[in-house]
């Protein structure tokens, strides 16, 4: 019988003695189990050296986790520029001119600006001529101007209604122009932007780096934990290693979807102050803890900070597709396409670029209606300010997931040509739900492009 291969994990021993060392021989702390020689004399291992070895063992934990935490931080940082500008296009309301939707007008068609008299008191009347000049400034305005009685259009709270998110006239100072030419240009329109700068840049950035440190740690416990549970295979094993792939894929999505759930303020808050304003005169919130205290104040606790339909809904889509689109590429690439990354590793990136480029194809229009309906503010007690994006936003909510996507379809397709006329689908389009798509597809192909490299470098060495 010749000698088993003992470099394979799941090799067996042969079933005779032969020359060699015994294989299944386990030396013990002491030595009143085995017959020593001279020179090979071990002593008793001390209680408090292995005391020592584990303080070494967590220091060193420790030390890579303060490591990571920092490393994590410094990556949110650098991408940061790029979601800001993302994440504006995917919120900002483009419509064709003819279909564009407009808010309600309060309940009097017109109103004029006119001042009320009541409104100016004697003391304000007699700080007119505030320098002894003599004169008053009282007269710098006239109110019978034709200018002050344009009739305009305004909402329940007075506000001006805008007509059109083109037009220039009504557009406050505050906001940016349409943005239609791509992530860099939403970067340079926020450095010129007054009040914003480099600065509006970062917005978010402390609230994503908790959401991804948050994430790590509690979506494996959680996995691990089910995993107990059901007295499944360890979580540390890829599912491409496992014969019965669903019990283990199962575990892996719920603990996401639970995690993201939970986590989910996180994402609302971030998306919130990426799309606020930065002006101090229109700026709803200050920061990632005043915004979590404002919105369970006026947007009913908890329970409406989890279970609002314009949350709940788009979080559990998105936390259960994504995580279940990422696991499966090795398994359809493994199993499906027959394709080993050892034995062709070029067309394994292929493939997984094809693949990860169809999940953005998927994923993309769900996470652009979600960050919509982040948006999308139904206080219960209205508040001091209010929320101040700086790009426009659709002036009426969308009800619910398929409304907003047929909203967007119909919609956004693209700016039209006017004197155009419009068929029944001619302004249809996907343009208003893959903003940002080119800027994830250039980063998938950027790292395709490194992994071939790799793999040629590596078949060079081999040969």
């Amino acid at each position: 019988m010749p000698p088993a291969d003992q470099s394979h994990p799941f090799a067996t021993f042969p079933a005779t003695a032969g020359k060699g060392l015994r294989p299944y021989y386990t030396p013990g702390l002491t030595t009143d189990n085995y017959t020593t020689f001279a020179g090979q004399m071990t002593t008793p291992v001390p209680y408090y050296a292995s005391e020592h070895d584990d303080f070494i063992d967590q220091r060193a934990a420790a030390r890579e986790l303060v490591n990571y935490t920092v490393l994590k931080f410094l990556t949110t940082a650098m991408s940061c520029p790029f979601e800001v500008s993302k994440t504006l296009l995917q919120v900002q309301y483009m419509p064709h001119e003819d279909v564009e939707v407009v808010a309600a007008k309060s309940s009097d068609d017109h109103e004029e600006f006119k001042p009320d008299a009541d409104e100016f008191s004697e003391e304000e009347e007699d700080n007119d001529d505030f320098y002894g000049t003599g004169t008053s400034n009282t007269m710098t305005l006239n109110h019978d101007d034709p200018e002050f009685k344009q009739p305009m259009d305004v909402d329940a709270n007075g506000y001006v209604i805008r007509k059109s998110v083109y037009d220039e006239s009504t557009r406050p100072t505050y906001q940016l122009k349409p943005l239609d030419g791509g992530v860099w240009q939403g970067i340079g329109r926020l450095l010129k932007q007054p009040h914003e700068g480099w600065r509006a840049l970062f917005k978010g950035q402390y609230t994503n780096w908790l959401y991804e440190i948050a994430h790590l740690f509690f979506q494996p416990t959680l996995e691990g934990t089910l995993n107990d549970l059901f007295d499944l295979y360890d979580d540390t094993i890829p599912l491409v290693h496992l014969d019965r792939v669903g019990p283990n894929l199962a575990t892996l999505v719920g603990s996401n979807l639970i995690v993201g759930f939970l986590l989910s303020p996180l994402e609302l808050i971030r998306t919130r102050l990426m799309v606020q304003s930065a002006s101090p005169l229109h700026r709803k919130y200050k920061g990632p803890l005043h915004a979590f205290k404002t919105i369970l104040a006026e947007e009913g606790g908890l329970s409406g900070l989890y279970l609002s339909a314009h949350n709940l809904v788009p979080t559990v889509l998105y936390h259960t597709i994504t995580p279940l689109l990422q696991n499966t590429t090795p398994l359809i690439i493994d199993r499906v396409f027959k394709i080993s990354a050892s034995d062709s590793p070029f067309l394994y990136s292929l493939a997984e670029l094809g693949l990860n480029t169809l999940e953005i194809a998927i994923t993309l229009p769900l996470d652009t209606i979600r960050k919509r309906m982040q948006c999308q503010i139904r206080s219960r007690t209205p508040g001091k300010k209010r929320f101040a994006p700086i790009v426009a936003l659709r002036p009426v909510p969308y009800t619910g997931v398929m409304d907003a996507y047929y909203s967007i379809l119909k919609e956004e397709g693209g700016r039209r040509k006017k004197g155009k006329k419009r068929g029944m689908f001619t302004g249809w389009g996907l343009r208003g739900l893959y903003q940002g798509f080119s800027m994830q597809c250039s980063s998938n192909v950027v790292l395709f492009v490194l992994h071939a490299i790799n793999g040629v470098e590596d078949d060079y060495e081999d040969f």
